[in-house]
């Protein structure tokens, strides 16, 4: 089984039977608090990110991925193709270890110096290719979109704008212009409504909606850990609403469940093979 954006907010509307408006416009909320439980407690290669950069001759700041978490590793190349990783310390050593930054040599040390950059000791005698290996929060599915076909369209629509719908009221992002008729649009927690105008800022444009399409925009969570981020999300929304503890309850424990059957797949089946290791045991909780 796997969710759609549009699935899985039907799916809690379900299951809670509320289609109050101010419990719809959460539901967004409710599915990216689970998807950042999923992503604080369980460590999965989905989570892990490479990006390639460079390192500065003379500049001992290396600028941070505008979605890093954390590190696993940084390295350089020399010259002469040797592979160089860097030992993470903390920013106060490495301005110990190098005191004057125009103190030039390859580097030895990085560190995290603020949200921002990088710290490098020594500062780079040259322009190194570095590779950054690390820790990332993926696309929420939250930002899922769909395309909506226009007529009648007025002025122009930028990937810029937020369109609002006359009639439903509803508001999203536009991701991309397909053309003058197409807009691309991060699906809203509500629904447009065929034949409303939508209004666009900052550019002004307008048009009437005559199709919108379906949502088939899948993430790996929503198609490998459903059961986590329906029973995840479910709970925020019995939260919300101040619902029965017993039912509370019953989400957390289907969600604890689901996120430990992600916990031996990211922690142990995809950190070895069976062929070195031999199978994967799990304690016995009690019995013969």
């Amino acid at each position: 089984m796997s969710f759609t954006y549009t699935e899985l907010k039907q799916a809690i509307q379900d299951y809670t039977e509320n289609d109050e408006t101010t419990f719809v416009r959460n539901l967004p909320l409710f599915i990216k608090n689970t998807e950042e439980r999923i992503l604080k407690n369980v460590q999965l290669s989905l989570f892990r990110k490479n990006v390639a950069g460079s390192m500065s001759i003379s500049n001992k700041f290396l600028t941070v991925p505008s979605d890093f978490l954390a590190p696993f590793s940084l390295s350089f190349t020399k010259a002469d193709g040797e592979y160089v990783f860097l030992d993470f310390k903390g920013p106060d050593f490495m301005q110990v270890f190098t005191p004057n930054s125009a103190t030039v040599a390859p580097p030895r040390y990085y560190g995290v110096f603020d949200v921002n950059n990088f710290i490098l000791a020594p500062t780079p005698d040259v322009n190194y290719a570095a590779e950054l290996h690390y820790f990332y929060r993926p696309e929420s599915l939250t930002k899922s979109s769909y395309t909506l076909t226009l007529t009648s369209v007025v002025g122009t629509f930028t990937a810029a704008d937020t369109i609002t719908g006359g009639t439903s009221g509803v508001s999203s992002g536009v991701e991309l212009v397909s053309s003058s008729t197409s807009l691309e649009v991060i699906i809203p927690s509500s629904n447009y409504v065929v034949g409303e105008t939508i209004t666009a800022s900052p550019s002004g444009a307008t048009g009437v909606i005559t199709a919108v399409s379906a949502d088939t925009s899948l993430t790996w969570l929503s198609e490998n850990a459903d059961l986590g981020l329906l029973y995840g999300s479910l709970m925020e929304a019995y939260i919300f609403m101040k619902g029965e503890p017993d039912i509370q309850a019953l989400y957390e424990k289907r969600f604890i469940e689901a996120v430990m059957g992600l916990k031996l797949l990211g922690e142990s089946k995809e950190v070895t093979d069976e062929y070195r290791t031999g199978q994967i045991i799990r304690k016995k909780d009690g019995g013969i």
